[in-house]
């Protein structure tokens, strides 16, 4: 017998969770699918069947919150988002956020747009703090300066700032889902397909056994994320314009009792605006963070440096996530940044960790409906941005999806999906809008 419901969203992730939050709070009958967490950045064990269906970029303990952007429409979904952060935790008995603050290092050659993202933070009342290089030495004694291109500046947001635990916020959102009303359906979507007699879509879902059953829906939203192309979420031959790329870091385990300074540290990105290949310096850095395993982590990440790899078929993006080893390029890339930033470190040890960054040539997520039918919408493409800006991105999908007005000062078009061939390899190349300086992830 097949379940009918007003709207199913495909993907119980940052978008699709916050989205079908949004959804069921304006009262519409609402299923959420998506597979079970199987644990652990990257991880999957078991039957997949959807193949890529269980690896999830929100499987990890921290993703960077802060509410200025590096333009205005970052700035609004980041700061809107932050700003409820605390009434999801209130809400859904959930702890989701870490307030330690958030710092980016600019170039002083980019005094132009960090003068625009500091008007444009006094403009929504984000309190940002200008430092110079003394001031950073000062401010943050653990913490090295970067050589960047005539010098070095930083701007330093202290308050609604820090990290979020992903798996933890949509573990809040789902929880928020179920309290409006809406129900979650966990397992793999196999199958999306138009029943023009019925007038409805028909959405196959299997279990970890492989078991499927139907079912029925008046509207789909897609959120299925990175995967999304190659996977079976898309109706058709119906694939978007989205390119994927490795995400590695590297976990820097400090004990405890040694952790000194480092817990003072805020979030760090830096932003370098020369294209020096892995000679750029652009990358991020997470203060000391407690993983379930009880020991505490450093993490660091790249920028869009050439080291970080497209990965073109469901092969190579399966076999990134089911190893979990970056390549000797990436490490020595990262392992450099970490020396640079925080001189003198002396972890027990090392770790990897692989996630996925996806990539729109508007540098913005899509939001909109699919080959002009209303009924179907997509919600994808974080642009390494995704995690802070979640909320407010799931409640701008739930708002085309219900027809409601659009509320954004940038035009809805701005998110318009751009569809590509399915299949596609992708160009040798890489585009223009990969190139430095990479902006604030």
């Amino acid at each position: 017998m097949q379940d009918n419901v007003e709207i199913a969203v495909v993907g119980t992730g940052m978008f699709g969770s916050a989205a079908a939050k949004y959804l069921s709070r304006a009262g519409a009958d609402v299923m959420v699918i998506g597979p079970v967490r199987h644990g652990g950045e990257g991880s999957g064990r078991g039957h997949e069947p959807a193949g890529l269906a269980h690896f999830a970029a929100h499987e990890d303990e921290a993703r960077i919150v802060r509410q200025m952007g590096w333009d205005r429409f970052w700035g609004a979904v980041d700061s809107r988002s932050a700003g409820r952060l605390r009434d999801i935790e209130t809400i859904s008995g959930i702890d989701v956020f870490h307030e330690c603050g958030a710092l980016a290092l600019m170039p002083t050659s980019l005094k132009g747009r960090s003068q625009a993202m500091l008007r444009a933070s006094a403009a929504d009342g984000i309190r940002v703090r200008r430092l110079s290089e003394a001031d950073l030495r000062g401010e943050f004694p653990a913490l090295a300066v970067p050589p960047l291109a005539g010098g070095t500046e930083g701007l330093w947001e202290r308050e609604g700032a820090g990290y979020l635990n992903p798996r933890r916020l949509v573990e809040a959102q789902l929880a928020l889902t179920v309290k409006e009303g809406g129900r979650v359906l966990r397992g793999a979507v196999t199958a999306v397909r138009r029943d023009a007699a019925a007038g409805r879509w028909r959405l196959r879902v299997a279990d970890d056994e492989g078991q499927g059953q139907w079912i029925g829906a008046e509207k789909v939203l897609i959120a299925a994320g990175s995967l999304l192309n190659h996977s079976d979420a898309l109706p058709g031959e119906l694939a978007l314009d989205l390119q994927v790329f490795t995400e590695p870091n590297l976990l820097y385990e400090v004990e405890g009792s040694r952790l000194g300074p480092l817990r003072d540290l805020p979030t760090v990105v830096t932003v370098d605006p020369e294209d020096t290949g892995n000679a750029n310096l652009s990358h991020y850095l997470l203060p000391p963070v407690r993983y379930p395993d009880g020991k505490w982590y450093l993490r660091i990440g790249p920028g869009m440096q050439p080291a970080v790899r497209q990965l073109r078929t469901p092969q190579e993006i399966g076999n990134w996530y089911a190893r979990r080893r970056i390549t000797a390029e990436q490490s020595s890339l990262l392992a450099r940044m970490m020396r640079l930033m925080v001189p003198g470190l002396a972890p027990v040890a090392v770790r990897e960790s692989c996630c996925v960054v996806d990539k729109t040539p508007t540098r913005y997520p899509y939001i909109g409906h699919l080959d002009g039918d209303e009924t179907l919408t997509v919600a994808v493409g974080g642009n390494g941005h995704g995690a802070r800006g979640s909320d407010e991105i799931g409640r701008l999908a739930s708002t085309v999806v219900l027809g409601q007005p659009w509320d954004l000062s940038l035009p809805r078009e701005t998110f318009a999906p751009i569809t590509a061939p399915r299949g596609r390899a992708g160009d040798s190349a890489r585009p223009e809008y990969l190139k430095p300086p990479f902006g604030l992830c």
